[in-house]
């Protein structure tokens, strides 16, 4: 059956994928000073942002249709709409400065950010 309740699952497994992905994918650019990787990550980033942001709205469709309790499903919203907004961050950081202070602390929030938001998803659906 294709709903939105099953589609949130499908797409949330794609950001923390692509998102590790395009660290290592950066990790290579730097350390083979080879400029190709960065344009490899960059997809990664961009096709990560996209996911996360399908995540949060087959997310929200499947909390409004009474699914799950509202108060159960508020923690976990949180941490996906900032993990958004920080992936929109490190997006526009890869393309445009990848290696400076502020990207790497921009990559940590993000890493910080889809753990938090992996363990509430976790728990909303385990505990």
């Amino acid at each position: 059956m294709l709903s939105t309740p099953a589609l949130h699952p499908f797409f949330s497994h794609f950001p923390p994928a692509l998102f590790l992905a395009g660290l290592a994918m950066l990790a290579l650019a730097h350390r083979r000073s080879d400029p190709r990787w960065i344009h490899a990550a960059c997809l990664n980033f961009s096709a990560g942002l996209l996911s996360s942001v399908l995540a949060v709205l087959t997310g929200m469709f499947a909390a409004d249709i009474a699914l799950w309790p509202v108060v159960e499903v508020e923690g976990h919203q949180g941490y996906s709409f900032a993990t958004v907004i920080f992936y929109a961050a490190c997006t526009v950081f890869v393309y445009t400065q990848p290696f400076t202070p502020a990207a790497l602390f921009f990559y940590g929030l993000n890493v910080l950010a889809i753990g938090a938001t992996a363990w509430s998803g976790y728990l909303l659906v385990f505990h």
